[in-house]
């Protein structure tokens, strides 16, 4: 009988460490330079062993920081317009949300499209970083249509945006398009999730429309990849 490849053989080392218990979600593995010494064996052959158990959502790395443990991964259902806040606490989780940036100004033809909106007029754009238990898990891309919320620059846009819509404006959100696929992030993007540039993430674009059927808000969610189980129910 073969055995196992090096790499393989210290990913599975590894792994079992991190499903008994013993190295505890959000804990740094040591340095790599030490677990080539401690497994006898190249950066090479440790980074193909790492790159495995990263594939598997077991461990992450942080930019210029080195690697660490991921945390359980969130149950999500893309279908459903339930506010993060809720999602993460209903699960035991601490949610918090950073307002990066907000303005009201023309963006990309084909958010334009989207929204059905002229060309150059102006769009309410709000990015968003939220974490789970301090940890960054999703950029989120909000754009509007201006003509339905008037003022939201004026508003804490910290706060669920779904919840903001049907108390201050009266607008609820009655159905969606959704897409989701696996990209490789940017560098600014990668930076804001504290990941390298090329990392992998799960992409939800969500166009929602409200009771009228008038497209209201186009949604980009950029998620860790390790951060998720999507979970729908039909």
């Amino acid at each position: 009988m073969m055995s196992k490849p090096h790499y393989q053989q210290i990913s599975d080392s590894i792994e079992a460490q991190i499903r008994s218990g013993a190295l505890i979600a959000n804990s740094k593995l040591p340095s790599e330079r030490q677990l080539s010494e401690a497994f006898a064996t190249t950066r090479v052959t440790l980074r193909e062993a790492l790159s495995r158990l990263e594939g598997k959502g077991l461990i992450y790395r942080a930019n210029r920081r080195g690697w660490y443990i991921t945390q359980g991964r969130i149950n999500y259902d893309p279908t459903q317009r339930l506010p993060f806040n809720e999602v993460i606490s209903g699960q035991g989780r601490q949610p918090y949300t950073r307002v990066l940036a907000q303005q009201l100004a023309p963006t990309k033809p084909d958010i334009h499209q989207a929204l059905g909106l002229a060309p150059l007029s102006p769009i309410h754009r709000v990015r968003r970083l939220r974490s789970v238990d301090g940890h960054p898990v999703l950029l989120e891309e909000n754009h509007m249509n201006p003509a339905y919320f008037p003022g939201l620059e004026k508003q804490d846009l910290g706060q669920s945006l779904t919840r903001l819509f049907e108390q201050q404006y009266q607008v609820r959100i009655a159905t969606m398009e959704l897409n989701m696929y696996p990209v490789a992030l940017d560098p600014e993007r990668a930076q804001a999730l504290g990941m390298a540039s090329g990392g992998a993430a799960l992409f939800i674009s969500r166009l929602s429309r409200d009771q009228g059927g008038r497209v209201i808000e186009l949604d980009w969610e950029y998620w860790r990849h390790d951060a998720l189980n999507i979970q729908l129910a039909v």
